[in-house]
């Protein structure tokens, strides 16, 4: 049985081995189809960059300028950021050209014009499927022959099909919960996905450098008035306000990442929206379920002071007439 079990053991790692060649001879192919070299893609996040290597494959080589974790407009630049720059074959940018950017490019003596630019939202599966369609259009543009195209053209398909099924999917755990009677409050670069699965944004808040103590304040107020069920961050943005206005009206706290690889498990922009998705999804039950037992121990305090108040009015009724036994036997005694 042993034996049986090692070479059971050792063909399996013998496949996993052959497979592995095979797939790097698959790759090794494709790079020479391409003409034996791969599209150098210099991304500003890894936004861009996730999209870019699943688009590209085996065709493409790609590198993020700004980490996951970071907020890319507090972010300073490296030298080996001057380098990419400098031998990048396409660069990709979103969000807004900061003054380091700029900077960046004069450094490496290249034209701020070498920057395209990609505008609009990301968190959502259908602004997502926007970006994937704009970055395989400058692909194909770079692409040195047909193959090349073809290879984007289909895994761009593949890509925004699969985003518009989490779309399907996400939509409709969201009405199955009924996130729209959930009120939140929420980090302003959250809004968009936030609001796209439907939840009852109350108030937003900007980036924590942005607020003052009485705008803290006023938030918790609010909170407080409306009955907020979850108080939603940006990690890349800061934690301490969304964890302190949670805590001082006692709702959920949750925090979400807008870029890729920030967190464990969220590689893909899928990935890192499924994320966001579920952190949402699980806060909500939590708060129902809190909910639910809160209605439960109000109802049995009701029940309790109904208990009580009988309890009361019976002891009440004995007092009166015990007091009322000794007055009459008082009287009594009394008589001659």
């Amino acid at each position: 049985m042993a034996m049986r079990q090692i070479l059971g053991m050792t063909l399996l790692a013998s496949l996993i081995v052959l497979s592995a060649v095979a797939n790097l001879a698959v790759g090794q192919a494709a790079c020479e189809e391409g003409g034996g070299h791969e599209l150098y893609v210099v991304c500003m996040t890894t936004v861009l960059a996730s999209i870019v290597e699943q688009i590209g494959g085996p065709y493409v080589s790609v590198e993020a300028i700004v980490p996951p974790g970071f907020c890319p407009g507090h972010y300073d630049v490296r030298p080996s950021d001057v380098e990419a720059i400098r031998e990048a074959d396409l660069i990709i940018g979103h969000i807004t050209v900061f003054p380091w950017v700029e900077d960046l490019f004069e450094a490496a003596g290249r034209p701020i014009e070498d920057l395209h630019m990609i505008s609009g939202p990301w968190n959502t599966p259908t602004s997502a499927v926007s970006y994937v369609s704009a970055i395989t259009a400058l692909l194909c543009e770079h692409a040195t022959n047909s193959t090349m195209g073809d290879y984007f053209t289909t895994m761009n398909a593949t890509l925004c099909s699969e985003l518009l099924s989490l779309a399907d999917e996400l939509q409709g755990k969201a009405s199955e919960l009924g996130v729209s009677d959930v009120r939140v409050i929420c980090m302003e670069w959250q809004v968009s996905f936030v609001s796209w699965l439907g939840f009852n944004i109350t108030a937003t808040f900007p980036p924590q450098e942005r607020m003052s103590a009485a705008d803290v304040e006023t938030l918790v107020e609010l909170g407080r008035e409306e009955g907020v069920a979850i108080v939603i961050d940006n990690l890349q943005s800061g934690t301490e306000v969304g964890t302190e206005i949670a805590r001082e009206i006692g709702a959920e706290h949750v925090v979400l990442t807008n870029f890729p690889g920030a967190v464990p498990g969220t590689n893909t922009l899928a990935d890192m929206i499924r994320y966001n998705a579920g952190q949402l999804f699980n806060a909500t039950s939590r708060w129902k379920a809190l909910s639910g037992e809160l209605r439960e121990l109000r109802g049995q305090l009701e029940a309790l002071k109904g208990e009580n108040m009988l309890l009361w009015g019976a002891t009440a009724v004995l007092a009166i007439i015990a007091i009322t036994e000794g007055i009459v036997i008082a009287m009594w005694r009394r008589k001659p």
